[in-house]
């Protein structure tokens, strides 16, 4: 395929001289031609300051894509805009659909806990999604994306930590009857079928707007089909189940319902309110089981001579699972820092699943209330959500037709959230943005995890274990940022926002072995038995056994944190092209409990916060009648207090624990370039750049365990304690500020152009092609973790579309990644038993159909 790469190229690019000769003499296209870029670059409206303005006057570095731009991206969900605006990352989850990694400027989170916070703030319709889990969003019917890259703590809270993504949807319109319908046809058996129609009940007074969409795909994983007879001197014996072999896997099917009513009774009072319900039926989740090559450097407590503490998958040549199964697994994506290349055999979407429940499962609900009541000095705007949601997931985690290692996760997701802001061009002089703030949730979590190999995936087996945890938060804040212009170029601004935050009722059963006999597995979490308090076993919460049955319970606990993040800056307007800013902003990311934790002491412990300090600079500028715009800015970020794992002495069977604490600080510095040309009517060129230096200033931890002496044969500088275990070895802290951090690439480039031509009485066509670039990054764990890193990738994606004379019928047709270039989305290492992990997504394709009434 990568061979026909230029060929396609030469192709497009033909077409496009051919376009540009018969446009010569063809009529202009009709101005409401979706494909109709004519004169100067379009005008994206944002409200990236709780205020609608142009993006060009915004004095942040912002990106915003206009519901055309999303629709000529053919995008689903947000992922679909991934490296399209400098340094920020959107991914999916690999175990779990739905779920976000999103990343900015090397910061970010990727898990699906709920107790863990994210880095990069989401918000939908002006509403915050408190939760990793499911926060793709859904790009129907979307009238603005942006992205805001950097801290953004004062006007949108202790979370946008390293940036913040905001998501509006269509508002109903009261004047104008209209209706769109879209069908999309592609790989691997994707469907999406979506409908949008807007209703004025009472003209220029109250409508309605519905937009539906039913989505599903067939997985691109399929099974292997190997079957395991045996293992025989030392060599995995193993056939080919041809009812097996070939099967689709991780499939993803739901209908998305989104109901709106708008209410304009007067030109002061705007009302709208939205719902929204979703209703998910997937396949279980899946993921790969790496292999481990003997060239991976082994670390000091991987057993054997010399040697103390328990071998872990990670930094290890060999898992539990390879001395079973010696050579079942394959090295899927290999490790470039180590030299290591890649199975040429191995297909990283061919895997296994025994898992007898194959399902993942959503129902969520959500309602949304914003009105905005204007006057002569200024807009008062109120917000109130509220969201539930339920889930239901399935994950053979070890990737094979083996029963070695899977869990289910049943969750419980409920949140309010009110908000209420005044934005108001006081005078000539002074523009004011003040709000108030207030969210509460709660969620409670179940999950079993089905040990290696022992009995059925049933309840009352004893190798089931079973875990439970959840939490209620409260938090509020209070903000206010004032822009004082000096004279009509240059202005200050001043912003400071308190946010006060508690988590409480924090609750943990570890392991609970009371079991309901027959109880199904696949049944909802709320008929899993959650503990009594005063049915402690022990001060630590040691599990039941046979002879002293009972349920090991700990909490509730609580802890609160406030915090202050003040902004300020200069703006000055050179004229009305061109602008420039800088300014300081300082933002935190939430503290919390290790709700999950296996230890009583890890689970009493709570971390802080993370705090970020920004100072940044940069401009804005239009040339050539608009016909080019030139963005770009530099920054310097100090980071303090990261989050991080580490060990430390434990009073368990294994002397050590794995906890979450403040353990590094960071810095990091980097410019972000972005341009917008039309050098002729019809063609339009993209390009953005990002170069970003983040590392480590000091990471002071101890994350390899237990050492045989007092000095770590790491040769690391020792940074902190010195413990020695019962057994004569030592917990070290040493200085890891040498490893690099995850998914932080130093370059992000993305290069496309677009060219929209009329082909005389036939209609429009647009051809289109983007390239885009990350450099290498390590994916995975808190240090250089062997077969953790991603090589550098370049994904080239390409469209051709045709649109009636009317403009009322498009039909496209588009490919991304044609190169079919798939690296290491994840890696993450279980204990000692194996590591697990997920590719990006391969090469797709298809078709679009819109029709627009």
């Amino acid at each position: 395929m990568k061979k026909t790469i230029p060929v396609i190229s030469l192709a497009i690019a033909t077409a496009m001289a051919a376009g540009t000769a018969h446009a010569q003499d063809a009529a202009p296209a009709e101005n409401n031609s979706l494909f109709s870029q004519r004169g100067g670059i379009e005008t994206v409206i944002s409200s990236a300051q709780k205020k609608e303005e142009s993006v060009q006057e915004v004095p942040l570095p912002v990106t915003a894509f206009s519901s055309e731009a999303i629709e000529r991206r053919f995008a689903v969900n947000l992922e679909d805009l991934n490296k399209l605006a400098p340094s920020v990352q959107l991914q999916s989850v690999g175990l779990f659909h739905g779920s976000s990694s999103f990343t900015v400027r090397g910061i970010g989170t990727s898990g699906v806990e709920s107790f863990d916070d994210p880095h990069v703030a989401v918000f939908i319709d002006g509403v915050y999604q408190p939760r990793n889990a499911w926060a793709l969003g859904n790009l129907l019917d979307v009238e603005t994306v942006e992205m805001l890259r950097g801290p953004q703590g004062t006007i949108y809270g202790r979370n946008a930590y390293s940036g913040a993504i905001t998501l509006t949807t269509m508002k109903p319109d009261t004047s104008e009857y209209s209706g769109k319908a879209s069908l999309q046809y592609g790989n691997p058996g994707k469907l999406i079928v979506s409908l949008v129609g807007n209703l004025p009940i009472v003209e220029d007074k109250f409508a309605m707007r519905l937009a539906t969409q039913f989505y599903k795909d067939d997985g691109f994983y399929r099974n292997d089909g190997v079957i395991v007879e045996g293992v025989v001197g030392g060599q995995t014996i193993t056939s080919i189940d041809p009812d097996l072999e070939g099967q689709r896997l991780q499939g993803n099917k739901y209908v998305y319902f989104r109901p709106s009513f708008r209410l304009t009774p007067n030109d002061a009072l705007d009302i709208t309110l939205t719902t929204e319900f979703i209703r998910q039926r997937g396949d279980g989740t899946l993921s790969l089981n790496p292999s481990y090559d003997p060239r991976t450097p082994a670390n000091t407590n991987c057993g054997g001579a010399g040697t103390v503490g328990t071998p872990t998958a990670y930094n290890c040549n060999t898992s539990l699972f390879e001395v079973l199964y010696p050579g079942l697994n394959q090295n899927y994506f290999g490790d470039g820092r180590l030299g290591i290349d890649r199975d040429k055999d191995a297909d990283p979407y061919r895997v296994g699943y025994s898992l007898p429940y194959n399902n993942s499962d959503l129902n969520s609900y959500m309602a949304t209330l914003n009105a905005a009541y204007t006057t002569d000095f200024g807009t008062f705007s109120f917000l109130g959500n509220y969201a539930w949601q339920r889930s239901v997931i399935n994950t053979d985690t070890d990737g094979t037709n083996l029963n070695f290692f899977a869990s289910t996760r049943f969750e419980d997701y409920e949140t309010y959230q009110f908000e209420t802001h005044f934005v108001s061009d006081f005078s000539d002089t002074i523009d004011l943005i003040a709000g108030l703030f207030y969210l509460y949730d709660t969620y409670q979590l179940g999950q079993l995890l089905w040990t290696p190999g022992i009995g059925d995936f049933t309840y009352d087996n004893p190798g089931m274990a079973e875990f439970q945890n959840g939490q209620e938060r409260k938090t509020w804040a209070a903000y206010a940022q004032m822009e004082w212009h000096f004279t009509d170029q240059l202005s200050a601004v001043a912003g400071i926002r308190y946010s006060w935050e508690k988590k409480f009722n924090v609750y943990s059963v570890p392991n609970n072995t009371v079991r309901n006999q027959g109880l199904d597995p696949n049944s909802d979490w709320s008929k899993f038995p959650i503990g009594d308090p005063s049915n402690f076993c022990s001060p630590i919460g040691t599990k039941g056994t046979a002879a002293a049955p009972c349920v090991a319970y700990w909490g509730p606990v609580d802890n609160s944190w406030d915090n202050f993040a003040p902004r300020v800056g200069l703006n000055y307007k050179v004229n009305d092209d061109v602008m420039l800013f800088a300014f300081w902003q300082r933002a935190y990311k939430s503290g919390g409990f290790v709700n999950n934790a296996s230890e009583y002491s890890t689970f009493v412990q709570p971390f802080g916060e993370e705090l970020i300090d920004n100072f940044e600079g940069g401009f804005k500028t239009e040339w050539f009648d608009s016909r080019l715009q030139f963005n770009g800015n530099i920054y310097y970020q100090k980071l303090k207090g990261l989050q991080r794992q580490v060990i430390r002495p434990a009073n368990n069977t294994t002397g050590q624990e794995t906890f979450i604490t403040n353990a590094a600080d960071a810095r990091s510095y980097g410019v972000e370039l972005e341009m917008v040309l039309i050098p002729t009517d019809g063609l339009t060129i993209n390009a953005n750049m990002a170069y970003n230096n983040i590392k480590y200033t000091s990471y002071c931890a101890d994350l390899d365990g237990p050492e045989p002496t007092q000095n770590p044969a790491s040769g690391r500088e020792v940074c902190g304690d010195r413990t020695q275990l019962p057994n004569n070895s030592w917990i070290v802290a040493t200085n890891y500020k040498d490893t690099a951090l995850t998914f932080a690439p130093k370059l992000i480039a993305n290069l496309g152009w677009t060219y929209d031509f009329p082909i005389g009485d036939m209609g429009n066509m647009s051809i289109g092609q983007s390239f885009g670039y990350t450099s290498k990054m390590v994916v995975a764990g808190n240090a250089d973790l062997p077969r953790a890193d991603r090589r550098s990738m370049l994904l080239i994606d390409a469209q051709i579309s045709w649109e009636s004379p009317n403009s009322m019928y498009r039909v496209s047709v588009w490919g991304k990644n044609l190169t079919n270039e798939i690296e290491r989305l994840s890696m993450t290492p279980v204990s000692n038993l194996f590591a697990f992990e997920q590719g990006t997504r391969p090469r797709t394709y298809g078709i679009t159909l819109t029709a627009d009434f």
